[in-house]
């Protein structure tokens, strides 16, 4: 009851705030929306996927207001994180049923540097109706594994830590390769131009991350197939229905997927609205996209 007060009074002082540094656009129509109008439109998705760029404070306290919303219009709900990684499962299942601490949790969870203003909030609330929490992510010493040799450093892993890595990983070309290596050279990269090998490694990792979200979130809707799964992760990897969505779709096409996507207001794009997502949240600052 506290941690609900709690959100309510956050909600009350910020909502002045939001509505001046955003406004939510519906694709389809091409119209402003509402946050309430948004989930329920949401309500009949089986996944919806929540892109966020990860330092953007507008963004993490919408993810606050929804969750709840989304939460009154279907109960059967299930949260699941980019931020969590798969090893630690057992350690959050045991926080969400009262037998870890919070400090215990914490110390064994690896939780992100703004994990206690963007995600706890999330997990809190989860917590308090007692929703299942998907830690859906690769864990990160694999990523980077990876990134340093290449795919076929996998084979070297333990059963034991093989069995925190998706099954089958798509690393071929297209849409989404060409948009991660125009991104990574527009962001820091110059120096490895045409370093091809470089990119290869890095996307390589990039495709072990999102097809293990996708297999970690397919698992559990088929254990709960009358769930509804919210999934937050960086943008890139769902904006433009790539990425983990793609992933998703391919393990199981007849899933109903809807995608929330952040741009920023004037920004230069050749996408349009109904290519992004379903719904776009129109930022009032100006940012550079980041692989997130």
């Amino acid at each position: 009851m506290r941690f609900i007060t709690i959100v309510t009074m956050l909600l009350f002082t910020f909502g002045a705030l939001l509505a001046a540094d955003f406004q939510l656009i519906e694709s389809k129509s091409g119209k402003s929306i509402t946050l309430a109008k948004m989930a329920s439109k949401l309500r009949k998705a089986d996944v919806i996927f929540f892109g966020e760029y990860h330092g953007n404070a507008v963004i993490h306290r919408l993810q606050a207001e929804l969750l709840p919303q989304l939460y009154n219009a279907k109960k059967r709900l299930i949260v699941s994180f980019e931020m969590f990684e798969r090893d630690v499962q057992p350690d959050l299942d045991a926080y969400l049923a009262g037998e870890l601490t919070e400090e215990e949790f914490l110390l064994r969870s690896r939780p992100w540097p703004n994990y206690a203003t963007d995600y706890r909030p999330l997990l809190e609330f989860a917590k308090d109706k007692g929703l299942k929490v998907i830690a859906a992510n690769i864990p990160r010493w694999i990523a980077g594994k990876v990134a340093r040799g290449s795919l076929s450093t996998l084979e070297e892993l333990e059963p034991d830590d093989r069995m925190h890595v998706a099954i089958d990983i798509d690393t071929s070309a297209g849409a989404y390769k060409d948009s991660f290596q125009a991104t990574m050279q527009k962001n820091g990269m110059h120096d490895h131009f045409g370093d091809e090998q470089l990119y290869e490694r890095l996307y390589q990792a990039q495709c072990v991350k999102d097809d293990t979200m996708a297999e970690s979130i397919a698992q559990y809707k088929e254990r709960y197939p009358k769930h509804t799964i919210v999934h937050f992760n960086g943008d890139f990897h769902s904006t433009r229905y790539l990425g983990t969505v793609e992933r998703l779709k391919k393990r199981m096409p007849k899933l109903k997927i809807a995608v929330i996507s952040p741009v920023y207001a004037g920004a230069e794009t050749q996408v349009k609205p109904r290519e992004q997502a379903d719904f776009i949240i129109e930022l009032y600052q100006d940012e550079e996209e980041e692989i997130q």
